[in-house]
């Protein structure tokens, strides 16, 4: 699924490029804006971008809300206010959980703010799909459009960002009777008994250890036993 942000009438271009920013660092690539009343790629705009300039020059510019959804799937607006016009704000938490629910029936999604001074106009809301809003102790002062953009950015990095953590290979059974060897030599220079609670909690540790900290005990004893037994290996 692709999420895309839009924003509706921005008037500052610090703004802009700071969503610019906060989209890169979370994963999403398009921006769309609608009739903005700044200039989008203004100086203080790319400086704030910072990185993202990519993401400002390929910006698609829209006279209409209703024009920039044409292609989407599913449009969800942003609103800080409460409004009589739309009963149902999903808090943004659920929205990951909504939009990984809709699986291949959703390829594109839109999410809109609105501007700076008064968000998304109640015209825009009703082109919105759904309507959501992120929950805070006091609406005022809100959160600004820069802000908001990087709230719902990470929040959506559920989404767009592959956090499955990478799969280490296994340490084989060779290697773990090395780190044994190892540690046992340190432990009996230590004077530490195998009969010592100590000493039978810290093998049993260290049969848990992973590729990596395997690699830093490995590092350690290099120095320990050229240091203490003339021998690297």
């Amino acid at each position: 699924m692709e999420i895309i942000f839009i924003l509706c009438s921005p008037a500052r271009q610090e703004n802009v490029g700071a969503a610019a920013r906060a989209m890169k660092t979370m994963g999403i690539g398009e921006l769309r804006l609608v009739q903005p009343l700044c200039d989008h790629l203004g100086e203080r705009a790319l400086a704030t971008a910072h990185g993202s300039r990519e993401i400002l020059e390929s910006a698609k510019l829209f006279s209409s809300l209703e024009e920039a959804k044409s292609d989407l799937s599913l449009l969800i607006g942003t609103a800080a206010k409460k409004r009589n016009i739309r009963e149902d704000r999903h808090p943004l938490d659920d929205l990951p959980g909504i939009l990984l629910s809709k699986k291949d029936m959703v390829q594109k999604a839109g999410v809109a703010f609105g501007g700076e001074e008064s968000g998304l106009s109640n015209r825009e809301i009703d082109l919105c799909d759904l309507l959501t809003t992120i929950p805070m102790r006091r609406k005022y002062p809100s959160l600004n459009l820069a802000q908001a953009v990087m709230v719902y950015a990470y929040v959506l990095s559920k989404v767009t960002l592959d956090t499955h953590k990478k799969t280490q290979r296994e340490t084989t059974e060779d290697e773990m009777q090395i780190v044994r060897g190892k540690a046992l030599q340190v432990l009996e220079d230590v004077e530490l008994p195998e009969s010592n609670i100590i000493h039978r909690r810290i093998m049993e540790r260290l049969m848990l250890l992973g590729v990596d900290d395997m690699h830093l005990f490995h590092s350690f004893c290099k120095f320990y036993l050229k240091k203490y037994h003339g021998r690297i290996k």
